[in-house]
């Protein structure tokens, strides 16, 4: 980390393997946005590739209107809630750090159960995406992938002095990628268009 001070903790992993883990976060419906890079002690570096809000017990809530207008004015008046639900995200491992050297691939081992976890500031998004060899990991992982690297590069750039430069460079990396898919191809360049 080159910053000073350490990014605050937005969550907690709760389960992992190699590839992948899902992690609890600390505030309810407070999951960071599809395609933020995150990372855990080590470091273990993944994108956030789904979130969800459910039930602690596993069954599905029911609604019960009952004259708010907003959801904090509802959450106000029912503050148990806090307690019966949690907001979790799974993110996909596309890096991790070894020494001082980033290392675009899988780590040895998965992410510690209970790990905390960090959004990654804006300095180091832009060192860990100055090279784009993690996104062969990210377009393979997800159902959704497209949708994600789209995300994560659009989230990326904005990380970079010159955004559009940046997305110049990924585009041709994913044409390198995706040569025998022009059609996936195109989607995500669209999704990545400034």
């Amino acid at each position: 980390m080159n910053s000073k001070e350490s990014p605050e903790i937005i969550g907690q992993v709760v389960a992992a393997d190699i590839a992948s883990f899902t992690a609890q976060s600390i505030e309810l419906h407070r999951a960071p946005p599809l395609g933020s890079l995150v990372q855990t002690d080590g470091p273990i570096y993944a994108v956030v590739c789904d979130a969800r809000t459910e039930s602690v017990e596993g069954r599905r809530p029911v609604a019960h209107l009952s004259g708010e207008t907003d959801l904090q004015s509802f959450l106000d008046a029912n503050p148990h809630l806090r307690h019966l639900l949690r907001t979790t995200f799974d993110a996909v491992v596309v890096g991790h750090g070894e020494s001082a050297t980033l290392r675009h691939y899988l780590p040895p081992h998965p992410a510690p159960i209970f790990a905390p976890l960090r959004l990654c500031p804006q300095e180091e998004v832009a060192r860990f995406s100055e090279s784009l060899d993690f996104l062969k990991l990210l377009l393979s992982a997800a159902d959704n992938s497209d949708e994600v690297a789209a995300a994560c590069l659009r989230l990326a750039s904005a990380a970079h002095p010159d955004p559009r430069a940046f997305l110049l460079t990924a585009g041709k990396e994913l044409a390198r990628l995706l040569p025998n898919e022009p059609q996936r191809l195109t989607a995500i360049l669209r999704r990545i268009r400034p």
